[in-house]
């Protein structure tokens, strides 16, 4: 049985998240209701012997009757209820899908998957094509606090102890002065790596996102002026360093490396197993990976995954996009490029 639950249920829908054998915070209604790219939806598949929950973001393909299914910013993707459901509940669950997908002119779906949480690609096996894009970095929370600190490269270490001999101190923010203070580092931030439109939110997010998920702002200043941030989350024993930003004029002291000491400490205390940093922009050898990789020796592989059901209705998408010459692109779904 396949329960479509809306944006207006938020108590089942997270109820239903919870119950679930790993999940995170991008897993959960709230999180959800923050992309307004579409209609915030949780696919539920549930019989006697399994559960399984979809959280997706179900878009109009402009000018068309069609709709395609996208994720969320970050890392989603689907959940189960057991570690290892058996291969016949994965296949059930598939079918349930593709049935909604043939009800609701569904003509392709996408997902990035969580890289902490192995399980997903198996209950996406044999259906579409589940890719690795590149890896990401996490700290182990639960190794003793001096194996943890080992891991830092040479320079991280000397960096950290620099800051903190130079007068750089690292507070959780608690009003709307500091708050709003990381949104404009942030912006500055995005303005400076000339980042796309979606990695740009209004400041009504961010007071969203603290007020209804377990999360804080950690933020660094050094003579008189907050220099540094982390929006970080906490979430099923996960925690997210989800945004990073640092003000122009103080990228030479690479203050966010003490911001992200005083996170890996923040998760220790709240008794997190694992502070995920995530991964580069571009792959496993650009500067925001490398810079990340100084912290820990601990990798996890970023998948994504692609399906396109109404192939007769993809390649007439793709085709009337492009006047029938389809320039060579790894974009999914072409039509949206």
């Amino acid at each position: 049985m396949l329960e479509t639950i809306t944006a207006g249920n938020p108590e089942r829908w997270d109820e239903i998240v919870r119950s679930m054998y790993k999940y995170d915070f991008y897993h959960l209604h709230t999180y959800h209701c923050l992309d307004q790219s579409g209609e915030a939806l949780l696919l539920y598949f549930h019989n006697e012997t399994a559960a399984f929950a979809f959280p997706v973001i179900q878009r109009n393909i402009h000018g068309t009757a069609y709709k395609d299914i996208t994720s969320v910013y970050g890392y989603s993707g689907p959940l189960s209820q057991s570690r290892n459901p058996s291969e016949e509940d994965v296949r059930l669950f598939q079918e349930e899908l593709k049935r909604y997908f043939d009800a609701n002119h569904i003509v392709t779906a996408f997902a990035r998957l969580h890289p902490l949480l192995e399980e997903q690609s198996l209950l996406l096996e044999n259906w579409g094509e589940v890719k690795g894009l590149n890896l990401t970095v996490g700290i182990d929370l639960t190794a003793p606090e001096a194996q943890q600190r080992k891991q830092y490269s040479r320079s991280l270490r000397y960096r950290v102890n620099y800051l903190k001999k130079q007068g750089v101190t690292v507070v959780k923010a608690s009003g709307k002065k500091e708050i709003d203070a990381f949104i404009e580092i942030y912006k500055e931030n995005m303005d400076r790596v000339k980042a796309a439109g979606i990695y740009y939110f209004p400041a009504g997010y961010f007071y969203t996102f603290l007020n209804n998920i377990d999360s804080c702002i950690l933020l660094a200043s050094y003579g008189n002026q907050w220099i540094s941030g982390s929006l970080c989350t906490f979430c099923n024993g996960i925690m997210q360093a989800h945004l990073n930003a640092t003000k122009n004029d103080f990228l030479h002291l690479s203050p966010l490396k003490l911001v992200l000491d005083r996170a890996r400490e923040t998760g220790m205390a709240r008794g997190m197993h694992c502070l995920h940093l995530g991964g580069g922009r571009s792959g496993n050898d650009d500067s925001l990976f490398v810079f990340k990789s100084r912290f820990s020796g601990d990798r996890f592989l970023f998948k994504v995954w692609t399906y396109i059901h109404d192939r007769e209705a993809y390649a007439r998408l793709v085709s009337e996009k492009y006047s029938g010459k389809t320039p060579p692109s790894d974009f999914f779904p072409l039509y949206r490029a």
